[in-house]
Formats: C-alpha cells, sequence, structure tokens
C-alpha cells in the first residue's frame, strides 16, 4: 500500500500485489502465461508496471483485468486503479477559444425587393415597346415540327441512376481453440469501437462494416467466416488487418 500523492487516499501497487498473489500460489509466469493466453513479457510488464510495454491501453486493461481474475483477484478493482493512473498522465485539455467579436448582420431584403420591382417594370416597358411594332413571322409547317421535335428532345429528362451502395464485410469471428482478444473498429484503427475485449473460448461475435480494422492478440485460436465463407490468411501472431467484402488487407 501507498499513498496516492494528491492527497485523494491511498492506492495499491499493482505489480507487486500480483506478483505475490502468484508467488503465493506457487506458479511461475509461463504457468500464467499457458492458463491465460498472455504472453510471459507481457505478464512481467504487468508485474513490474512497465505498462509502456504493451501493445495499447485497451490491451492493457484487458489483460490487467484476465490476470488479476486468473489468481483470484477483483479485476474491476484493478483496472479502476489502472484508470486513474492513465487518466493522471494524459495532459490537460487545451483552453477554449477566446470569443472573436461579431459584427452585427445587415438586412438587405428592402433593398433587393425594391430592386426587384424596379427590373420587372423596367423590363415590362421594354417588352410592350419593342413587342408591339414587330410581328413574329411565321414559320412553314415542316420547321415548326421540327422545331417542336427538338425542344420536346431538348426538355426530356434524362434517365436517373442510384449510385450503387458499398458491399458490406460480414465477418463471424470464433474462438474455436481458446481465449482471443479482439479490438475492431469501424474504416480505421481511430474510428468506431464495434467489438473490444476478450472473446472467450467457444463464444462468437459478429460485425458488419464497408471495412474494418481489426488487431487480434491469438490469432490461431479463431475460425473467421466473411459473407458466409471462410477466411484465410490472418497473421500467426498479434498484428493488424482490414477486412472488406473482397477479403484481408494488410493493416
Amino acid at each position: 500500500m501507498r499513498v496516492n500523492p494528491d492527497g485523494a487516499g491511498p492506492m495499491f501497487q499493482l505489480g507487486s500485489t500480483l506478483r505475490e498473489a502468484r508467488t503465493r500460489q506457487g506458479l511461475e509466469l509461463r504457468d500464467a502465461a499457458e492458463a491465460t493466453r498472455i504472453r510471459v513479457k507481457f505478464l512481467a510488464a504487468l508485474e513490474d508496471e512497465r505498462l509502456g510495454e504493451l501493445p495499447a491501453e485497451v490491451y492493457a486493461r484487458g489483460f490487467l483485468r484476465a490476470y488479476a481474475e486468473f489468481l483470484g483477484l477483483d479485476g474491476d478493482v484493478y483496472v479502476a486503479e489502472l484508470n486513474s493512473r492513465l487518466e493522471a498522465r494524459r495532459p490537460p485539455p487545451p483552453p477554449p477559444p477566446e470569443p472573436r467579436l461579431r459584427l452585427p448582420s445587415l438586412d438587405w431584403r428592402p433593398t433587393a425587393l425594391v430592386s426587384g420591382a424596379a427590373a420587372i417594370v423596367l423590363v415590362s416597358l421594354l417588352a410592350w415597346h419593342y413587342g408591339g411594332r414587330s410581328q413574329p413571322r411565321p414559320q412553314p409547317p415542316a420547321m415548326s415540327q421540327v422545331a417542336g421535335a427538338k425542344k420536346t428532345i431538348a426538355h426530356r429528362p434524362a434517365a436517373t441512376t442510384r449510385p450503387s451502395r458499398p458491399a458490406l464485410a460480414r465477418l463471424v469471428l470464433v474462438a474455436a481453440r481458446g481465449d482471443c482478444w479482439l479490438s475492431i473498429r469501424a474504416e480505421s484503427r481511430g474510428g468506431r469501437v464495434l467489438e473490444e475485449g476478450l472473446l472467450r473460448e467457444g463464444a462468437a461475435i459478429r460485425v458488419a462494416a464497408r471495412r474494418l480494422w481489426i488487431r487480434i492478440g491469438a490469432p490461431s485460436n479463431l475460425d473467421a467466416r466473411l459473407n458466409g465463407r471462410a477466411l484465410r490468411g490472418l497473421p500467426t501472431d498479434t498484428g493488424n488487418v482490414f477486412v472488406t467484402a473482397a477479403g484481408l488487407e494488410p493493416a
């Protein structure tokens, strides 16, 4: 137990409590790694509180919860302590921008109405003046028919075509051979989170998007089907991939 430097109360040491719980049970790191499907180097990083060596914050939370619960500890308490430390390390948000001075807007509608009325009167006078002096010359019947046909063709509405919608990648993932960590986002690594966390052995998830970004913790434990067909080519180790309706793409 150590004291929180901001005076909010005591907080425990994550790494030492994990190590003590493991040693009390007579377990080695490799025993815990085989049981949790988490690499030895990541478990050692948790016990030494070297959080910067973990792949990402989401994996730090997931690994910590799984490891704590494997040792019989309360995973929620450990994740809450980790979240408080991560929040304390983040820089403060930038100050809000200063309000800009806005000039009052002028209402031009009365002027526009007067100008429009004057233009209508002027056009009417010109039409009366020139229209009364000249008469339209009659056209031969053949010319009238040609002109009418051209007018009909010119005003015929063009056929509208609807843009084709992009195909969706409908992906089913099954943890067939053991637990697997997944982080699935729409479009890119910074996109909306669709699924995130530990997929237990025997469980399955279904996601669909035009493009999926996926980070897989234990690809060898997964079976994948894309739009009803088996998906081959998943990485052999922890890694990132893109999935579209056409198949896998490197990320």
